[in-house]
């Protein structure tokens, strides 16, 4: 019999939680947002219960009450600012998240990292030269979260590990391979992304896992112009 309770979305805002809301609810699972600011009622998807939440210095483990997992889309909005100094959203953030799970015996967490958080032999050498030093930090921010994970030998974990993330339409044709991405793979779709967490909740696969999630992409997604455009890069 399939658990029919609810499953734990933080940063339920962004453009991968806002995914996974819409396709939870069309797949009838239910799911609980958390956000740091809630958005209005007109926004609102229909059938998701929502929850004010301050990750960082807020408590929160009553309102996972009755849950039976989390999925983490927290993530960090790319600026000259959070490249310099990124908010401890991953590191701190996840922290808090399972000292929550401590107090309410859920055991299955998924979050959302990045397939660059270590070299990957089939990316080309202009993004790791390009892109690599603009995401420095953030991305030591992510592989600190993925050790923080890997101690917790008695948690049932995933570390997803996303391409370069694409704002494009859901397309279910995105290739999972262990750590790192499948030959061709540079991009992930968010939509694409949201299903794969929702995927490794629902169906319990990819534990104790980092799983990199990619699909190739229409050249005018992939190339310098590309990535120079959404780094802000001249």
């Amino acid at each position: 019999m399939s658990d029919t309770s609810p499953i734990a979305v933080f940063g339920a805002g962004g453009k991968t939680g806002s995914e996974i809301l819409r396709q939870a609810i069309r797949r009838d699972v239910a799911v609980r947002a958390f956000e740091h600011s809630l958005p209005p009622p007109s926004d609102r998807i229909e059938g998701v219960e929502y929850i004010e939440c301050d990750v960082l210095n807020g408590g929160f483990a009553d309102n996972l009450e009755g849950c039976r997992a989390i999925i983490s889309a927290l993530g960090v909005a790319l600026s000259p600012s959070t490249a310099i100094h990124p908010p401890p959203l991953y590191t701190e953030g996840t922290r808090k998240l399972i000292l929550a799970m401590r107090e309410t015996s859920i055991r299955r967490i998924v979050v959302t990292s990045a397939a660059f958080v270590e070299p990957q032999p089939s990316i080309p050498a202009w993004f790791e030269l390009m892109a690599r030093p603009a995401l420095h930090n953030i991305l030591q921010e992510m592989r600190a979260m993925e050790k923080t994970l890997e101690r917790e030998t008695d948690l049932d974990w995933t570390a997803a590990r996303p391409g370069w993330l694409l704002d494009a339409p859901f397309t279910g044709e995105a290739i999972i391979s262990d750590e790192r991405l499948a030959e061709g793979c540079l991009r992930c779709r968010h939509a694409d992304l949201a299903a794969s967490l929702l995927e490794f909740v629902c169906e319990n696969t990819w534990v104790q896992a980092k799983p990199a999630i990619g699909r190739p992409e229409e050249n005018r997604f992939e190339d310098m112009t590309a990535l120079k455009t959404e780094l802000g890069i001249a």
